[in-house]
């Protein structure tokens, strides 16, 4: 605030002037010790670059110090008025100059390829669009039931082998059978099971007389001209039925009972 003080006269002050002084002083005294906490609002008119803030000198100019001017209500920092320095012009401006040079080019015409299992529509786009994939017929996604299911390597390995073996469809495997019973086991005539030529077929079979076999074990395998049918009598003569193709034994066999099961390998 401003200080008024009444100074004394020379000449004119003869009886006055000590207590014009010391009224005058009073005041100054009283106006500094009541602005100690900055309660009281000063105006100084500062000259550039000649005063100092705890003893460091302030070089900012006038116009710097407005230009910062209210940052502090927007939380702008030190380090983030930092990042302008060496800004040459208006950093929007800037900013649009890279993204321009950066995207810069052409293309007249984009594409999609996907391995096979894929369909892809829309392909190229040579103006606007949009591509799209979908699965091919025959195809899908397997989910993660399917993928824990999927075969391991010596499944896959077996499988490989078995196509190796050409055409099965060709092979005489059995697919059906009909009802057995006494009738068809095996006759005089040769009637026995109607798919006793199929492979997989069991039969009741017993040795040849003709044989050199005598003993047959499990997993011995004998020839058609080694053995005939068994009837339901469980007859052991050669006018039943002789096996075609090759039969692996499934149970024993002796001089004295030839006669076992046996089931068609080929």
């Amino acid at each position: 605030m401003p200080i008024s003080i009444t100074k004394p006269d020379v000449g004119a002050s003869e009886d006055s002037w000590g207590d014009l002084i010391n009224t005058a002083l009073d005041a100054i005294v009283l106006e500094i010790n009541s602005n100690a906490d900055g309660t009281n609002a000063i105006t100084p008119n500062l000259t550039e670059g000649s005063w100092e803030i705890s003893t460091t000198p302030v070089t900012a100019s006038a116009a710097d110090l407005n230009a910062i001017d209210g940052f502090a209500a927007t939380s702008v920092t030190v380090a983030e008025l930092g990042y302008l320095s060496g800004a040459s012009s208006n950093i929007q401006s800037q900013i649009d100059t890279i993204n321009a040079a950066s995207g810069s080019g052409t293309v007249t015409s984009v594409g999609l390829n996907m391995p096979t299992g894929f369909s892809v529509s829309g392909s190229p786009v040579t103006t606007s669009g949009t591509l799209s994939v979908t699965m091919a017929s025959g195809y899908q996604i397997p989910t993660s039931t399917q993928v824990s299911n999927i075969p391991s390597s010596s499944d896959t390995s077996n499988w490989n082998t078995a196509y190796g073996w050409g055409d099965h469809s060709s092979q005489g495997y059995l697919t059906s059978t009909s009802t057995l019973n006494s009738d068809k086991v095996g006759t005089a005539y040769g009637t026995y099971c109607d798919d006793a030529d199929k492979v997989g077929t069991y039969g009741f079979c017993f040795e040849a007389a003709d044989s050199t076999v005598h003993y047959t074990y499990p997993g011995d395998n004998m020839g058609s001209v080694s053995m005939y049918f068994s009837d339901s009598a469980a007859s052991t003569n050669s006018t039943l039925a002789r096996t075609s193709g090759t039969w692996r034994c499934m149970g024993y066999s002796s001089a004295k009972d030839r006669r076992t099961l046996f089931v068609r390998i080929s």
